[in-house]
């Protein structure tokens, strides 16, 4: 593939991508036509940033995922052996690209805006594999761009966050079957304010602020195990699955469709094509079927965390 050089000028003089949007929305742009997308796990994403340091490219980061994509020219020559949890995205695979402005945030945001270098694949490579990475995850990220910095620093881990309790890893196990708040407390014997409070403790754990996130979050994570599933997997287009990525908080919203309207009824139809009863059991089939295998990997996650 041959390298891209179309450039515009941005914000202070910058040359800027030709994908970046023009308006204040996140739009989507193809991996592997005009980027190559590296996907690292945050507590893994941050500390390479810092091992980086000003020879980092673009960087986006999404808090609700807890992943990071790493944009590297399109014609990179990437290695084979990316460690375990980082995925290279494969081409024609939608992600969302937020204004140059969006630099925080719980959702997709710039960590590193792009205009100010390039990310080798080599040197993303060598830091992601160096064992010393290992001490540093989990670390927070830096106040200012790691381009700014004028050598790698070294940033403390803090403690690892409290694992799930027992009665969190339950309540949310009965979310992804579309049990209602009522329904998980009948099924545990608890008052639906403590179930209420279990969900929002959750939520405010992974940053989660929809039910569909939480799901995905718990899922992602190998907290919990999707539920057993009767009925294949329908057949669903690009389309619905760039909405189930959405629901999921993967990606931007696909051009097209608006947070209402066509994209609420989108979702409505795809739970009626599926069988959910709720937008966290839908995400929950979506990981049984497999449909968005760069998000979940239910095979590999259902031994990690198990229910007591």
């Amino acid at each position: 593939m041959t390298p891209r050089t179309r450039t515009r000028r941005a914000l202070g003089g910058w040359d800027m991508p030709h994908w970046m949007p023009n308006s204040s929305e996140t739009l989507s742009a193809r991996c592997g036509e005009d980027f190559t997308a590296v996907r690292v796990p945050a507590d893994l994403a941050r500390p390479a940033l810092t091992a980086l340091g000003p020879r980092t490219g673009p960087v986006l980061a999404n808090r609700t995922t807890r992943t990071w994509h790493f944009l590297l020219p399109s014609y990179s020559v990437l290695p084979d052996d990316w460690p375990h949890g980082v995925r290279v995205m494969p081409q024609g695979r939608f992600i969302g690209i937020p204004p140059l402005t969006t630099t925080g945030g719980r959702d997709i945001h710039w960590a590193v805006p792009p205009g100010l270098g390039s990310t080798s694949p080599a040197d993303l490579h060598r830091v992601l594999r160096d064992p010393r990475l290992l001490t540093a995850r989990a670390a927070p990220a830096p106040a200012e761009p790691p381009a700014a910095a004028t050598a790698p620093v070294r940033v403390a881990a803090p403690a690892r966050p409290r694992p799930l309790t027992s009665a969190q890893l339950r309540v949310g196990q009965l979310l992804l079957t579309g049990a209602s708040d009522a329904q998980i407390a009948e099924e545990l014997g608890l008052p639906v304010g403590i179930v209420r409070r279990h969900l929002t403790s959750i939520g405010r754990r992974f940053g989660a602020p929809t039910a569909a996130r939480r799901a995905t979050a718990l899922l992602a994570g190998g907290h919990v195990s999707p539920p057993p599933v009767s009925m294949l997997a329908p057949d669903l287009a690009e389309t619905d699955l760039a909405v189930l990525r959405v629901l999921a908080a993967e990606d931007g919203l696909p051009a097209g469709l608006r947070p209402r309207g066509p994209f609420l009824d989108r979702v409505d139809e795809l739970r009626e094509r599926c069988g959910a009863r709720s937008d966290a059991h839908l995400i929950a089939l979506a990981a049984a079927w497999e449909l968005l295998p760069d998000l979940f990997n239910p095979a590999s996650a259902s031994g990690k965390e198990q229910l007591p």
